[in-house]
This record gives C-alpha cells, structure tokens and sequence, in this order.
C-alpha cells in the first residue's frame, strides 16, 4: 500500500512538473514597441542592390539577381523535446517546403557560421538540392561528408581569404561563440571539432560547434556582416568595412556588465556599419513562419538583451531595426544613404 501511494504521489509530481515547464515555454516577449525594419521603395536608378531575406536563426538568403548565397540553412527546426530524448537528423520534407516557400531553387554557396545543429544540420541538405558549394569549417565539411556531398562541392575556408561567387566576395574570419552555462557548454561541444564524418541522425552532443566565424560580405551594391553568434574576438573586424550588420542578440542579458560593449565595437563599430539588424532570437525549435514567436522567457530575456544591443548601436551612430522572420528587405548604399539622411533630418 505504502508503495502504490509513493508510486501515485511520484506520478502526480511529474505531471504538476510537466504541466509548470509546459506553461513556461508558452511565456514568450514580443517584439511590440521596438523599431521594426520597413521595406524601402524600390532604387529605380541602375544602382546595383542586393535581396536579403531572414529566414530564422541565422538564416539569409542573399541575392543580386544573378548570384544567390545562403548562411546556414536551417529549416528542420526540430523540437526542444527531440533535442533532450532523441538523435537528431535533417527533416527532409520541412527543408524542402521552405525551400519552395522562399523561392529557392538555385544557390552558389550555403556558407556556415559554426557547426552546432541549428546551423549546420540542414546545410549539406539544401547545398545538394541547390547546387551549391558548402562552405565552412573542417566540421561543417565533415557533416558534408557524412551526408554523401561529393568532395569537389565542399570548400574549408581559410579565415581572411576571400572566396569569389559572381560579384560577390565571401571572407570568413574567426571568431567566438556566445559565452553559455558551463553544461550547455559540455552538451554542445564547445571548442571541440567534428573530427571525422558525421552521418544524421546523431545526438545533440554530435554537432560540436567546430570553428566559430564572423561573415565579411562584399559587393557592389554594398558590404554586409553577420555575426550568428553574439560572441566575438577581440579586433576580429578590424580593417573591414560594412554598410549593414545583421547581428545575433541572443544571450547577451546573460553576460557580464561592458559584454555587448565589447561585442558592438568588435562588430558595429569595427565595421562602420550605419544599420543593425538582430537574428537568432526566434524560437528556432518551431516551424518557421511569418509570425514566428521568439525564445520563451525561460529560454532567452529578448527585452534585456534588445535593451542592451540597442542602446550601444546608438551610442555607435547606427541604427537599431528588427526584421520577421521570412521580411525581405532590398539594400543598396545609394537607398541605406538615403534612408540614413531621413532618419538624421527626423530626429533633428
């Protein structure tokens, strides 16, 4: 009798726990009240421009019209339950359907930040349906291989060395990962290599972050960085121009005081970049869709870590603006110029 009480008591517990984490990943911040990017008319001069679309993490898809570049590619999106009790492996029919969703169907590179699985995963997926080069780390080429990617279609990067795709000049340079708890750390091998080929499905502790890297990309139309971690190395950027900085804000609440000082001038600053635009905030273990909600609170402090980006941004002279997930803006450094004098001539 004693037994089947405990047994029920036990059962009662877990459920009230379940139910408690349950509601608790349903607490989520909005991005209401927050400088939102709004789509600029069309340059209807023949200024080159480019197409650059967010699609969640760190995912953009970046396109003049005649060459298209992907970061990433991270569309499975898998849940946060299959991340704790299973291995993990690309969901080929999500890939694909927002393949078709974003109008994609050609690429020339998928370009990948680190190798951790919500950047790495799909990559080697969407650069095979597309054509593309896959480009990264020793890891991430070795997540290529074990996919079955021919060797002639996977480039290991060498950082500083730029890497040529139409008018575009793609330069990967080293960086850091975000500073986590010391067993978020140990789960997702930080500072640790995928040291031979990694065939899916494969634990969460499989996809080890590999080498971290900040994206220098340059074009005609204008010079863009992204940062899929808000993490950094000191003078990383330095030397490098861009118009546009498109900057991970997750976990920056979480960091010491003078952190996200460190991280805008190692980026914003660095760079000269006159606008700034947070990714990696999503709920990237939901489908990916126009409304798709950011982190809960128990997971991400969206509001204390936008307070801080945004408040250095400004200090930097740039402006702070917060795309959709799947918003497409048009960029060139006629209409950034332009947009940049209104928005001086505004506040004045």
């Amino acid at each position: 009798m004693r037994i089947t009480r405990w047994l029920i008591g036990s059962l009662i517990t877990l459920l009230i726990i379940v139910c408690v984490l349950t509601i608790a990943f349903q607490v989520r911040p909005t991005t209401e009240g927050w400088p939102a990017y709004t789509a600029q008319p069309a340059d209807q001069t023949n200024h080159p421009s480019l197409s650059i679309t967010w699609l969640g993490t760190s995912t953009l898809l970046i396109s003049d019209g005649t060459t298209t570049l992907l970061t990433d590619g991270y569309f499975s999106r898998v849940s946060k339950l299959d991340v704790v009790t299973r291995s993990l492996s690309p969901n080929v029919a999500r890939i694909n359907k927002n393949l078709r969703a974003a109008n994609i169907e050609k690429l020339d590179a998928v370009m990948v930040v680190h190798s951790h699985f919500d950047h790495v995963m799909d990559a080697p997926w969407v650069a095979m349906k597309t054509g593309a080069h896959l480009l990264g780390s020793e890891s991430t080429a070795n997540v290529g291989r074990g996919a079955g990617m021919d060797e002639k279609d996977i480039r290991v990067v060498t950082p500083g060395k730029g890497v040529q795709y139409g008018d575009f000049e793609v330069i990967f340079l080293s960086s850091e990962h975000v500073p986590q708890a010391e067993w978020i750390d140990r789960l997702t091998g930080m500072g640790e290599d995928i040291s031979e080929p990694l065939s899916p499905p494969a634990p969460v502790d499989a996809w080890k972050e590999g080498e971290s890297y900040v994206l220098v990309i340059r074009h005609p139309a204008g010079n863009i960085v992204i940062q899929g971690s808000a993490g950094f190395a000191d003078g990383q950027l330095d030397g490098y121009q861009a118009d546009i900085a498109f900057v991970s804000s997750v976990g920056l609440s979480r960091q010491a005081s003078g952190y996200t000082q460190d991280y805008v001038r190692n980026t914003v600053r660095a760079t000269g970049a006159k606008a700034v635009i947070p990714i990696h905030w999503d709920d990237f273990f939901v489908p990916l869709q126009a409304g798709t909600p950011a982190l809960p609170y128990l997971m991400e402090n969206l509001p204390a870590s936008f307070t801080l980006l945004a408040e250095e941004v400004k200090k930097a002279g740039a402006k702070f603006e917060v795309m959709q997930p799947k918003q497409t803006m048009t960029f060139s450094k006629q209409s950034a110029a332009k947009d940049l004098s209104a928005s001086h001539a505004t506040s004045e």
